[in-house]
This record gives C-alpha cells, sequence and structure tokens, in this order.
C-alpha cells in the first residue's frame, strides 16, 4: 500500500517446516498457524478456501512455501495474497502425482468428511466449509468459459476439466 514495503514469510518459514518433505506438513497446520497469529476468521475461511479450490482444481504443488504471510509497519501479521495458482496434476509426477500438503492425513482419495474435519481444526462455524466447498466447485465447474476466454486449445481445456474433482464421495 503507497508503495512501503511489506515484510513477507512463508508459512514453511514461519513454521520452520522443510518444504521439500512432501507428506510431512497438513493444511490442518496451516489453519493452526493463522490461529496463532490471531488473524481474524476471514482469513482462516480464505486459508480454507484457496485448500479447497487446489483439490478440486488439481493445483497439487500445494507446498508449504505456496502459502505466505505478510507484516505491516506496525507488526500486524495478515494471510498474503494466493500466488502460484496454477493447474499442476501429473500422474505419473514425482512432485504433483499427489498433493504436497494433506488434507485429514490424506494426499488423494478425499471425502467432504475431510474437508469437515479440516474445519474443526480451524474452528470454523458450523457449515461455513460446506458452503465454502460448494462456491468453489461452482466457479470450477465454469471451467471450460475460462478456457475459452484465454483461448485454450480445446484439448487441454477437455484433459484438464476431467481431472477437476467436481464430486466427493461421502464416506
Amino acid at each position: 500500500p503507497g508503495g512501503a514495503k511489506l515484510h513477507m514469510q512463508s508459512l514453511g518459514a514461519l513454521a520452520h517446516f522443510d518444504f521439500n518433505q512432501a507428506n510431512a506438513y497438513a493444511y490442518e497446520q496451516a489453519l493452526l498457524t493463522i490461529r496463532q497469529l490471531r488473524l481474524p476468521m476471514a482469513a482462516v475461511e480464505e486459508q480454507f478456501r484457496r485448500m479447497v479450490f487446489n483439490i478440486v482444481a488439481r493445483n497439487q504443488d500445494d507446498h508449504v512455501k505456496n502459502i505466505a504471510f505478510l507484516m505491516n509497519q506496525q507488526g500486524e501479521w495478515s494471510l498474503a495474497p494466493a500466488f502460484d495458482v496454477t493447474y499442476s496434476y501429473n500422474p505419473s509426477g514425482s512432485w504433483t502425482a499427489t498433493h504436497q500438503m494433506t488434507l485429514n492425513g490424506k494426499r488423494d482419495g478425499f471425502t467432504r468428511e475431510d474437508f469437515a474435519a479440516c474445519s474443526k481444526a480451524g474452528l470454523m462455524k458450523r457449515g461455513r466449509a460446506a458452503a465454502i466447498h460448494e462456491e468453489v466447485q461452482a466457479a470450477v465447474k465454469r471451467w471450460p468459459e475460462f478456457a475459452a476466454e484465454a483461448r485454450l486449445a480445446d484439448d487441454w481445456r477437455d484433459m484438464i476439466r476431467k481431472t477437476h474433482r467436481l464430486s466427493l464421495p461421502k464416506p
């Protein structure tokens, strides 16, 4: 704001997490860090929304350096704007075959209950997880529109669409 510099730290740096250790860290830990920084519930819900997007839209390069926090001149922390948000799924890739961060102990095979369990860890109000999940799903369902606007080739559009997690099983 106003050209002033802001201090930025990744979740990995703040919590001393090694981003090279896939499967070692969880989205629940990200929400806990937000709570420990005493950020408002809006920040918890925003990070939850980003997590849902990563899982539904297949941004599987979701490691602890891709969540960050900003400190203003008064020493107050806030959740940084989202960055490195892109489709990142390769079933034979060493880093992108599954998610780098876990949700309810899983890197794949998610259910709606996994999201509900995570929302409890973030102390979110009842019903917020389901509402956020529905909002994100509605946005991701519009993928063909966004792909057309970006003039993405039809074969890429269709390949990506087929990998979206638009219907998660109930436990």
